[in-house]
């Protein structure tokens, strides 16, 4: 098992891995950077698998961009900084920059001006951090939760959602529902990640 999950991460790491196993075989054994999306537990196979593919489907496009930009020219701080920020988006993404750059072991300063030199305006680093914000509530939303449930998952208040949401895409929470997930993440890469490639 651990052969094949190495040679899916070398060639297609951008692929979301959800790990199926018992209740009694530890996972301890993956190597520490080995990355599993998700894991299920066979006799939660019923209730957590479908819900684990639906959130893999719609983080793949994530892990994609995410990819893009580690094979890029950015500055190295900036280019780590937001691989990680794309591939935690998918579960709880980052609420600000500090809380970035200390995951990262940067200087939020540092991460601010890199961005700045290689992003067009108006972007900054903590919008595009509250638009991957916006992503995974929209997802969480799409899989039944509440506003209110969904902010608390997220750690952040309805209003400071519906706020955020204003920022981008620029609308409120309500209109957000009628968002497709796939138009959203396009019009993400779109304003954030393509201008940064380029």
């Amino acid at each position: 098992m651990l052969e094949l999950l190495r040679e899916i991460e070398r060639k297609m790491p951008w692929v979301p891995v959800i790990l199926v196993t018992d209740r009694g075989r530890s996972v301890a054994c993956l190597p520490n950077r080995m990355r599993v999306f998700a894991l299920v537990r066979f006799a939660d196979l019923q209730t957590q698998l479908q819900p684990r593919i639906e959130t893999a489907r719609r983080t793949a496009a994530l892990w994609h961009l995410a990819e893009a930009v580690r094979r890029s020219t950015l500055p190295p701080a900036l280019r780590r900084a937001l691989v990680r920020s794309l591939r935690q988006a998918g579960s709880r993404p980052f609420r600000n920059v500090a809380e970035l750059a200390n995951a990262v072991r940067c200087a939020p300063v540092t991460l601010f001006q890199q961005f700045r030199q290689a992003a067009a305006e108006p972007a900054t680093l903590n919008r595009l951090l509250g638009a991957l914000v916006i992503l995974r509530a929209h997802q969480l939303r799409d899989l039944g939760l509440g506003w209110k449930a969904v902010g608390a998952r997220l750690g952040f208040h309805r209003s400071t959602l519906n706020r955020k949401a204003r920022t981008w895409p620029g609308c409120t929470l309500t209109e957000l529902e009628r968002i497709g997930a796939d138009q959203l993440v396009a019009a993400f890469a779109t304003e954030y990640v393509g201008p940064l490639l380029r």
